[in-house]
C-alpha cells in the first residue's frame, strides 16, 4: 500500500542528493575531458581514476537507495517526477562550490521547475496502487527502450555538442524514468511475493535485470554527456525525459491511475513546458548579460 508521507519525503532527499552529486560530477568531467567537447572511451577512464569522481558515484548509489524506498512506498507517476528537484538544489551546491551567484534569471527558472513540479503533483493527487506485470511486458518495454535509445545516440556521432548533449541527456533520461518503473514493479513484487518472489520468478528477475542494464546505460551516456560539456542541452532533456517515461510506464505498464481528460493534458504540457524553461535557464549560468561600462 502506497504512503505519500513516506515516499515524499525519501524522493526529495533522493533529489538532493542527486542534485549535489550532478554538479561534483560534472566539474570532474570537465576537468579530465580533452577539452574539445569528445565524448570517448579514454575520457570515461580518466575519470574512473579520478577519487572525487568515485565519491560523487557513491553519493548516487545514496541518491538510488532513496529513490528505491520512496518508490517502494509511493507510486511512480507521483514520486518519480521529484527528481527534477535536483535543479535547485545543484544551483545551490555550485554556488558553494565557487560557481556564479544567483541571478534575478536563476530564482525565475527555480520558480518555472517548482511551479510546474507543483501544479503536476497536485492534478495527479492520489494515484492508487499499480500492479506488477507480465514479466514478457516488462522485457519488452526495457529492450524497446533500450534499443531506440542505442539508435538515437548512435545517429548524432560526429554532431555538435548541442545536439550530441540534447541526445544523451534525452536517451539517459528515458533510461532512468525506464528504471524507476523497475524499481517500482521490483519492489511491488517483494512485498507481495516476498525474496523467493523476487529472486526466483521471472516478474521479480527481469525487473531486476532491467535495473542493472538501465541503470549501467544512463550512467555511461550521462558521463559522456558531461564530457561534451553542453550541460545546458543535456540536462533539460535528461530531466523532462526522465520523468515523462516513468509517468508513461507507470500509467501504460504498471497501470496507474492519473487524471487523463483533455484538460488535464493540457495542464500537463504547460507544467512540462515551465519545468524545461526553468532546466534550460539554471543549466545555463553563463547566459546573463555583460556589465555596462
Amino acid at each position: 500500500m502506497s504512503s505519500l508521507v513516506v515516499a515524499v519525503p525519501f524522493g526529495v532527499a533522493s533529489a538532493i542528493v542527486y542534485g549535489t552529486s550532478i554538479v561534483v560530477q560534472h566539474r570532474t568531467a570537465q576537468k579530465h575531458s580533452e577539452g574539445e567537447g569528445q565524448a570517448n572511451a579514454a575520457g570515461l577512464w580518466r575519470l574512473a581514476r579520478s577519487p572525487v569522481w568515485w565519491l560523487a558515484i557513491a553519493g548516487d548509489i545514496v541518491g538510488f537507495v532513496l529513490q528505491i524506498i520512496a518508490l517502494s512506498a509511493g507510486p511512480v507517476v507521483f514520486i518519480q517526477p521529484l527528481v527534477v528537484l535536483m535543479l535547485p538544489v545543484s544551483l545551490g551546491v555550485s554556488f558553494l562550490m565557487g560557481g556564479h551567484r544567483p541571478r534575478l534569471g536563476d530564482y525565475l527558472g527555480v520558480l518555472g521547475v517548482l511551479g510546474g513540479l507543483g501544479v503536476f503533483l497536485t492534478l495527479v493527487g492520489q494515484p492508487g496502487n499499480g500492479h506488477v506485470p507480465h514479466s514478457r511486458k516488462v522485457a519488452m518495454a526495457v529492450l524497446i527502450v533500450l534499443l531506440v535509445g542505442l539508435v538515437l545516440a548512435l545517429l548524432v556521432t560526429g554532431r555538435n555538442r548541442l545536439i550530441r548533449g540534447s541526445m544523451y541527456g534525452l536517451v539517459a533520461g528515458s533510461y532512468f524514468g525506464t528504471l524507476a518503473v523497475m524499481v517500482d514493479a521490483a519492489s511491488d513484487r517483494a512485498s507481495r511475493a516476498g525474496i523467493h518472489g523476487l529472486l526466483a520468478t521471472p516478474r521479480g528477475l527481469v525487473p531486476l535485470l532491467g535495473i542493472v542494464v538501465l541503470g549501467l546505460g544512463a550512467t555511461v551516456l550521462t558521463q559522456m554527456s558531461f564530457q561534451v560539456g553542453a550541460l545546458g542541452a543535456t540536462l533539460p532533456a535528461n530531466l523532462a525525459t526522465d520523468p515523462l517515461m516513468a509517468v508513461l510506464l507507470g500509467v501504460v505498464l504498471l497501470r496507474e491511475r492519473i487524471p487523463l481528460g483533455a484538460g488535464h493534458c493540457c495542464a500537463y504540457i504547460v507544467c512540462l513546458a515551465a519545468v524545461v524553461s526553468g532546466a534550460i535557464r539554471l543549466a545555463n549560468p553563463q547566459d546573463v548579460p555583460a556589465p555596462a561600462c
